[in-house]
């Protein structure tokens, strides 16, 4: 059983790292400040975590639990759900994910985590097993009942151009704002996006039932 005050240590840790992280980005946070704010010894990073690298996998790790349980991938519906609702819901729930709660701590660890996957680093391998894989499984599986009998590559594809609409509301946000502000995430609105989306992709899905490419 771990010691309470051991679990106080690393949620403390945990806290301080979050802010650090957010605010100076991976190469430039420190162990020193990080444990300064937890009001831990320099050496509780190591003992708690492994290293500065393991500590900021350990934040990275609960940034994702906390999105998920805030929006979870099928948004409340049951597995019996229509494979269209649950690939509407799939959409909410990333795009909910991708769009926080306003508060710009979640935005910028949004921002690192997506620094993260385009150039991963050493010890990255164990956050995609654990969250990303079994959500995207989720989607793999939704995009399957809607175009059955279909090559596992065109699966695949479908699943990826859900993912890539997505994901363009967040990662070209910054441009999208000053470019088209009115089409940025913010101004549209989650649901609004969602449903554009959702009636663009099962159109797409739909074209790619006899899709030999």
């Amino acid at each position: 059983m771990q010691d309470p005050a051991d679990a106080g240590t690393r949620d403390r840790l945990l806290v301080s790292a979050r802010e650090v992280f957010a605010e100076r980005g991976v190469k430039e946070a420190t162990v020193r400040e990080i444990c300064a704010r937890a009001g831990a010894n320099v050496a509780a990073v190591n003992y708690y975590f492994g290293g500065k690298d393991k500590l900021f996998m350990a934040v990275l790790a609960d940034y994702l639990q906390s999105a998920q349980d805030m929006f979870p991938t099928h948004m409340g519906l049951g597995p019996e759900a229509p494979a269209r609702d649950r690939l509407k819901a799939y959409i909410r729930s990333l795009l909910f994910k991708l769009a926080g709660d306003g508060d710009p701590l979640y935005e910028r660890l949004g921002q690192l985590f997506t620094a993260e996957m385009i150039e991963p680093s050493e010890h990255f391998g164990a956050i995609t097993d654990r969250y990303i894989m079994p959500q995207h499984g989720v989607l793999l599986g939704i995009v399957g009942e809607l175009v059955p009998g279909a090559e596992e590559r065109t699966v695949h594809l479908c699943a990826a151009g859900v993912i890539g609409h997505c994901l363009l509301f967040d990662n070209f946000k910054q441009l999208i704002r000053r470019m088209c502000p009115e089409m940025s995430l913010e101004n549209l609105g989650v649901e609004m996006v969602a449903d554009f989306v959702f009636e663009f992709a099962l159109a797409g899905i739909e074209r790619m039932k006899d899709f030999k490419g």
